[in-house]
C-alpha cells in the first residue's frame, strides 16, 4: 500500500493526508520516540485508503466541439494564468477574454466576415 500522500507539514509540524486534507497534531514533545512513531503509524493507518481527489477540470474541457486551434489557444491561456500565480494585473484581462469566448450562444465571428 502506497502511503506517499501522508506527510509531515513542515510549516505546522502536523501529520497531513494530501488526499483528504486532514491534519493532526503530533504528540507534544519532548516525548519518547515510540510515542511519536505510534502516533504516526495510527495516522497513516487511518488515511492509507484515502483516494486521490479527481483532477480539476480545465476550462477547455467545457468547450469541446470547437476546432483544435481554438482548444489549443484556450489551453495555452489557462497554462499562462496558472504560471502567473493568479496575479490580478496579469490575469484579469485574460480571464475577461476567456469569459467572453466561452459565452454560450455567441456566434462564431468567422461566420460574420
Amino acid at each position: 500500500m502506497n502511503t506517499d500522500h501522508i506527510i509531515t507539514n513542515t510549516k505546522t509540524g502536523n501529520f497531513k493526508c494530501e488526499f483528504c486534507g486532514t491534519e493532526e497534531s503530533p504528540p507534544l514533545t519532548p516525548a519518547p520516540i515510540n510515542v511519536i512513531i505510534d502516533a504516526m503509524d495510527y495516522f497513516t493507518d487511518q488515511h492509507k485508503d484515502c483516494k486521490r481527489p479527481p483532477a480539476e477540470a480545465v476550462m477547455s474541457e467545457y468547450i469541446k466541439g470547437f476546432d483544435a486551434g481554438y482548444s489549443y489557444v484556450i489551453n495555452e491561456v489557462e497554462q499562462y494564468i496558472k504560471r502567473q500565480d493568479y496575479d490580478p494585473r496579469a490575469t484579469a484581462p485574460l480571464l475577461t477574454l476567456l469569459a467572453y469566448l466561452m459565452v454560450e450562444g455567441k456566434s462564431d465571428t468567422r461566420e460574420n466576415t
